[in-house]
């Protein structure tokens, strides 16, 4: 029954290139391929986490600019770590994505399984030493982001709710980071809350999205272990959280009328379409699409940060 239900969400695309077979047997690739190193690290996953930590240098101190240094620096390496993160993520799915994402590098044979703990390697250790010039608690932060990352990957994304949290963390550390590097995390925290609820409620979006494959791969996520409608509970009452948690940097963070504004009239709007998509989009396309919608809605969230910063301009 289950592999039926996989044939029908996943079907498998059909790999005619015995090279290709081979290549995804033995973890071997073929020639150096720039694009499938850019779908490896996510550009766009890695570009919001940059924005994220410059964002939360410039809402965090109004002497921003005396740490200018610092802050570009807590950029770069935050970049670097997440697509470390990235690519550590795809080699430990590697399997999974053969039912799930054929297409994906690792298993399309496009990337070898050495190249890519390689580039892992190379992404964290340049990260922290960025990190190092930055001072200790960078340091710190950017250590602990790379140790969860590499714990979410290898055991933790497979478990009930453990998986999740531990990327909702790591998305609110990001904003600490930024906070750290101009000597300020006042309003960063403000900014790490909303961070941490909304990659929570995305998260267990994205195990609606791969349930099936999940499941298949014996993983033990909070949908494949008490069903579809405890993904919808769990993802609905992040959002809730969330709408009831968006006034809050205004009311008492700070923040100017600008926030409220693009809060109310540009994130409210998507959450609680999600809420309700949530309920009534199961096939992983439509949950897919979700996503997507969710992933951009981070930028009009940035933004509202940003134009309703606490110190002005």
């Amino acid at each position: 029954m289950t592999k039926s239900l996989i044939k029908r969400f996943y079907p498998l695309k059909q790999i005619n290139s015995k090279s290709q077979i081979e290549a995804k047997r033995d973890g071997k690739a073929g020639a150096f391929s720039i694009i499938a190193y850019l779908m490896l690290i996510r550009p766009e996953n890695v570009l919001i986490t940059a924005l994220s930590v410059f964002v939360a240098g410039l809402i965090s101190s109004v002497h921003w600019l005396q740490f200018g240094a610092d802050l570009s620096k807590a950029v770069l390496s935050a970049a670097l770590i997440a697509a470390g993160g990235n690519v550590f993520n795809d080699y430990c799915d590697r399997d999974l994505d053969r039912i799930q994402k054929p297409h994906r590098p690792i298993p399309a044979g496009r990337i070898s399984h050495g190249a890519a703990l390689r580039l892992t390697a190379g992404c964290f250790f340049c990260g922290l030493l960025i990190a190092l010039t930055i001072g200790g608690a960078a340091f710190l932060i950017a250590s602990w982001a790379v140790f969860l990352l590499l714990l979410y990957s290898w055991r933790w994304k497979r478990t009930i709710l453990l998986g999740n949290l531990t990327i909702a963390f790591i998305a609110a550390l990001a904003f600490i980071y930024g906070g750290v590097a101009v000597r300020s995390v006042g309003a960063a925290l403000w900014a790490a809350g909303l961070a941490f609820l909304f990659h929570l409620g995305r998260e267990v979006v994205k195990d609606m999205e791969d349930h099936w494959g999940d499941a298949a791969g014996e993983a033990c996520t909070l949908v494949v272990r008490y069903g579809i409608n405890a993904g919808r509970w769990a993802a609905s009452a992040s959002f809730l959280l969330l709408i009831l948690f968006l006034p809050f940097p205004y009311h008492w963070g700070g923040f100017r009328i600008g926030y409220l504004y693009i809060a109310l009239f540009g994130v409210l709007p998507m959450l609680l379409m999600a809420v309700f998509w949530v309920w009534h989009w199961t096939k992983p396309q439509e949950l897919h699409r979700l996503n997507v919608m969710l992933k951009w809605d981070m930028l009009v969230g940035l933004a509202a940060l940003l134009i309703g910063r606490p110190n002005g301009w």
